[in-house]
């Protein structure tokens, strides 16, 4: 998302790393590396990314999960969740991301509609100044994929997005230890 330098992408691709794309023109750029991450989409957009060989996508709603049933049902989706966003900046978890609690019904209604779901994806705002908001966001995400050992999928993707600024305030080397 940070770099359109068609250098770069090659490089980054060249080492296996993954993309994040978040619109048609970014899906354009890493065509067909990876994921598209706008958990909105327009049927347009989904018929795209399937036309081109993207599996990858994430998803939030019920009304998405639909989009991949008629669009592209043959899909590797991550669930968004929504995490504690309330000490960031920016409250991202408004706009994008399910609940925990909604979650399952998600999850079952993926089942039932015979799309696969391959892993949670949660995203800390990149200006997030606390450790243990980030904690807990693990904590709900690991919550998530012990239900879908109850509904029979096999997750094994965990994508953490956002970040945190340099800060004395914040000590790094507690995150891992939440994870």
């Amino acid at each position: 998302k940070c770099s359109d330098s068609r250098t770069t992408v090659k490089t980054l691709a060249s080492i296996r790393t993954g993309f994040d794309c978040a619109c048609t023109t970014e899906i354009q750029l890493v065509q067909s590396l990876r994921r598209h991450v706008n958990s909105c989409k327009q049927v347009s957009q989904i018929k795209y990314v399937a036309d081109n060989g993207i599996q990858m996508m994430t998803f939030d709603s019920e009304v998405e999960l639909m989009k991949f049933a008629r669009a592209h049902p043959k899909a590797k989706l991550v669930l968004c969740v929504a995490t504690d966003d309330s000490k960031a900046v920016c409250h991202l978890s408004v706009k994008f991301g399910t609940r925990v609690k909604t979650s399952r019904l998600l999850l079952e209604w993926a089942k039932e509609l015979n799309i696969d779901v391959i892993g949670v994806s949660f995203h800390m705002e990149n200006v997030c100044t606390d450790p243990e908001t980030f904690m807990q966001a693990v904590s709900d995400v690991c919550y998530v994929f012990d239900m879908v050992a109850e509904v029979y999928f096999h997750m094994y993707l965990l994508d953490v997005g956002g970040g945190f600024l340099r800060s004395e305030d914040v000590v790094f080397e507690l995150i891992p230890s939440g994870m």
